[in-house]
C-alpha cells in the first residue's frame, strides 16, 4: 500500500492540514524563522503537495508564515505579544462595529437571533457542548456583530483572524463553567444592542478584554510548557 493509498491521507483535506498546521505554530511546534518545506510535510502527512501548498498559503493570509521571495515559507511564530494584540486589534474592530450599528437609524437583527436561537436549541437539547463546539460559536456569535454593522472592510480585516482566534479558543479550552454561562454572557451584549444602550459598548469591552487576559495567560503557560 502507498502512503496515499492510506485512508486516513485520503480523508485529510485542506482544511484539516491548514488547521494542524495553523494549531502546531500556535503551540510552538514550529519555532519563529522556520523553514517550512512542502515535500516533507507531505510526506509526514502522507498525502499529496498541493494541499499543503495551498495551506501554507492560507497561513501566510493570516500572518503566520512569511512567503518568501525565493518561493520557501517561513514561519512568523506565535508568541504571548502576538496574541495580546491580537484580541486589541479585534477589539477594536468589534467596537467599531457596535459603534455602527448605534449610529445607523436602522440595521438588521436576524443574524444576531439566529444565532442566539441556536444557544438556546443547543440548551434545550442538551447537547454535549464541548471546546471546540463552544470555540466556534463564539466566533460565529461575534462575526455576526461585524455583519449587521454593514461595514464590508470591517468585516473582512475581521474575518482575516477567525481562524486564528478559533484555534486559540480551543486551544486554552476557553469555556465557561456551563454553557448557560456562556449564553448568558453573550445575551447581555444583545439586549444591550437591541436597546441601542451605549452601555453595550462597555459590556463588549468587558467581554473581550477578560477573554484576552484569561487567554494570555493560559498561552504564555501553554509556550512554556
Amino acid at each position: 500500500m502507498t502512503k496515499y493509498d492510506d485512508p486516513l491521507a485520503r480523508t485529510m483535506y485542506t482544511k484539516d492540514i491548514v488547521k494542524k498546521l495553523r494549531t502546531d505554530i500556535i503551540l510552538g511546534k514550529y519555532k519563529r524563522g522556520t523553514r517550512l518545506i512542502e515535500s516533507k510535510i507531505a510526506e509526514q502527512m502522507g498525502i499529496s503537495r498541493a494541499p499543503v501548498r495551498t495551506s501554507l498559503q492560507l497561513l501566510s493570509q493570516e500572518g503566520l508564515v512569511l512567503s518568501l521571495s525565493n518561493g520557501g515559507t517561513e514561519v512568523v511564530g506565535f508568541s504571548t505579544r502576538y496574541c495580546t494584540d491580537l484580541f486589541n486589534l479585534r477589539l477594536t474592530l468589534e467596537l467599531q462595529a457596535v459603534e455602527t450599528l448605534l449610529a445607523s437609524p436602522t440595521f438588521h437583527y436576524r443574524p444576531i437571533f439566529d444565532m442566539m436561537e441556536q444557544f438556546e436549541q443547543l440548551m434545550n437539547e442538551k447537547t454535549e457542548i464541548t471546546s471546540g463546539l463552544t470555540s466556534q460559536l463564539d466566533i460565529q456569535f461575534h462575526r455576526s456583530l461585524l455583519i449587521m454593522s454593514g461595514n464590508q472592510p470591517l468585516l473582512v480585516a475581521w474575518n482575516t483572524m477567525a481562524n486564528i482566534l478559533q484555534a486559540v479558543l480551543e486551544i486554552t479550552n476557553m469555556t465557561k463553567d456551563s454553557f448557560t454561562e456562556f449564553y448568558e454572557d453573550h445575551r447581555r451584549i444583545v439586549d444591550l444592542i437591541i436597546q441601542r444602550n451605549p452601555k453595550c459598548l462597555d459590556e463588549l469591552r468587558e467581554h473581550i478584554t477578560i477573554a484576552r487576559n484569561i487567554i494570555t495567560d493560559r498561552i504564555s503557560k501553554t509556550l512554556e510548557d
